[in-house]
């Protein structure tokens, strides 16, 4: 996982739970970020008369900066570059401290990408002093730490050892303790220099202290100076900077490690389990019980609903068949009448007048149920109210405008209801159907009353209807008023029959569509009141949940994190 990675993790973290930026990604925080650039910036860090002027000067061989013992101490960066590095090192501290630097330029060749830093003091009185320190060490590999024997105890440079070190390994790190010559011969120097070192080591949190430099800047050839001048005259190699620059960055995500580690995501992924758990037990009882097992199906069973349903359908089908359809006409007042007497005009103001009649629990209202178990939930988990920032579904109003999404979901799944049954149940012309219909038809209306009749007395007749009088007598018989009122008596319990018939088959299968509708094992949930009414019930917990899934996520990513960083410590 790369550096990047590491701070949008944090970054993440830091919006689900609320908590403030680790100091190490404040823009002013002394934290290392190496460019990785060819050059590499070793700089002394140190307070004011710690002798870091001095120790340059004795380091380079040449005074090339002021020693200043009184007044305001170093003011501005002294640089010691390669003349071959003079301009890449300018445009960096030009960008980073403009006109606060001075380039001393050498011509020792093994020191080609090393550039040597003297900086203001990090405990002066004077804020700029101490902010041109802070914003180079964001871009300072190799910090060489100088303590005075008097002033090595102080606490400031040890607050700021330990926010540079949660950038950057303190393997990186050099450890200076000058003035040893002030000291006597006793072996008090020594002690000092372990007391130093074990004060660091607390500081960094190291397994051992640190090697501390026991040096005298004013005696080069004394102490540990001419080692430290040996190891700074050697340029690093790339592979070197290479290791370097990855401990930094490994050290870089330890430190965000602990403090996602101390978010406790785990353990808030748990919390918010249980409150999902709860909120879920409680919104069923409250409202997924009541809606699902009473309201739902009494919108389903209502009879003006199922008799609408039937009628839109009813009326495309029954328009296809001749004669019938104007028998389905002259029956409308009658089948309004009895609509408006079975249903007490529930359904007639539409889908809207049907739910607004049914969308209560108890007598009471859906809002009222949402506002009193959301108020629950808030009362015994302080962590609702910042799931819920903005939509406080423990207020009446957002509790009503929760009832008015369920309101406009039912109305919805109705109306596509509907849809679904004239696209389903309409039926397709074809060829064979309009045959079958106009033989049951307008076939019945000549057979009964003519065909019928001719053929049953040619039938019965034992002589030919060759004459004028016979054929007088068979139409006296066909027309005759008690012929033709059997006859039409018989025609409409006949069509009367195919529109019950109809009437029966089409009530039928749309009964049966509703049945499979109203089950919660039903596949489309846009056709469901069930399944509609619980994934309403779903999207009120839907902050909770989304909140309890991105933090198990993070949990997840902040344990590989932790794994792969003790590998490659195991590694090492």
């Amino acid at each position: 996982m790369t550096g990047s990675q590491v701070e949008q993790l944090v970054r993440e973290t830091m919006e689900l739970t609320g908590s403030a930026a680790p100091e190490m990604l404040d823009p002013d925080a002394p934290v290392l970020q190496d460019s990785g650039e060819g050059i590499y910036l070793v700089g002394l860090i140190g307070g004011k008369e710690v002798g870091k002027s001095a120790l340059v000067n004795a380091l380079v061989g040449a005074p090339i900066t002021d020693e200043t013992s009184h007044g305001p101490g170093t003011e501005t960066i002294v640089a010691y570059v390669h003349r071959s590095r003079q301009r890449e090192a300018e445009e960096l501290l030009q960008r980073r401290a403009p006109e606060k630097f001075r380039i001393v330029p050498h011509d020792q060749a093994k020191l080609g990408g090393q550039v040597l830093l003297d900086l203001p003091d990090i405990d002066s009185r004077f804020t700029s002093h101490v902010e041109l320190t802070r914003r180079m060490l964001r871009h300072m590999l190799f910090p060489i730490w100088i303590q005075s024997v008097e002033k090595y105890a102080d606490v400031q440079p040890q607050n700021l050892l330990a926010r540079v070190a949660a950038g950057n390994d303190p393997k990186n790190f050099l450890f200076c303790l000058n003035k040893a010559d002030q000291l006597p011969a006793d072996g008090s120097a020594k002690e000092l220099s372990e007391d130093y070192a074990r004060r660091i080591g607390r500081v960094l949190s190291l397994e051992s202290p640190p090697r501390v430099f026991l040096i005298s800047a004013r005696q080069p050839g004394a102490f540990d100076l001419p080692e430290l001048s040996r190891l700074l005259s050697r340029e690093k190699t790339a592979d070197s900077l290479a290791e370097s620059r990855d401990l930094a960055n490994r050290r870089h995500q330890r430190s965000l490690l602990s403090w996602l580690v101390k978010c406790d995501l785990p353990g808030r992924a748990a919390r918010l389990n249980r409150l999902d758990d709860e909120a879920a037990e409680l919104l069923s009882e409250r409202l997924g019980v009541p809606l699902v097992e009473t309201t739902v199906p009494a919108i389903t069973d209502n009879p003006a609903y199922r008799m609408v349903m039937t009628d839109d359908v009813f009326g495309r089908r029954v328009a296809r068949w001749p004669i019938v359809n104007l028998l389905h006409s002259l029956l409308s007042p009658v089948r309004i009448l009895i609509r408006e007497n079975a249903a007490a005009g529930s359904f007639f103001g539409g889908a809207e007048a049907l739910v607004d009649a049914h969308i209560k629990i108890a007598g009471g209202s859906v809002a009222g149920r949402v506002q009193s178990a959301f108020g629950q939930l808030n009362q015994t988990d302080p962590a609702l109210a910042g799931l819920y920032a903005h939509r406080k579904l423990w207020e009446s109003r957002e509790a009503e405008i929760a009832e008015a999404r369920l309101r406009q979901e039912w109305i919805e799944t109705i109306q596509r209801q509907r849809q679904e049954v004239l696209s389903r149940l309409s039926g397709k012309s074809g060829i064979i159907a309009p045959l079958i219909r106009g033989l049951l038809t307008i076939g019945a209306l000549l057979w009964f009353p003519f065909i019928q009749p001719v053929l049953h007395t040619i039938h019965n007749s034992h002589s030919a209807f060759g004459t004028v009088r016979d054929i007088g007598i068979l139409a006296v018989e066909v027309i005759s008023a008690e012929s033709l009122l059997h006859n039409a008596i018989f025609l409409v319990i006949w069509y009367l029959l195919i529109w019950s018939l109809l009437r029966w088959g089409t009530r039928s299968r749309v009964d049966r569509l509703l049945i499979r509708w109203r089950s919660a094992a039903y596949a489309d949930d846009s056709l469901n009141l069930t399944t509609r009414t619980l994934a309403w019930i779903d999207e009120l917990l839907e902050p909770i949940r989304a909140a309890r899934q991105t933090t198990d996520d993070l949990a997840r990513r902040v344990e590989e994190l932790r794994s792969e960083l003790a590998a490659q410590k195991s590694a090492a």
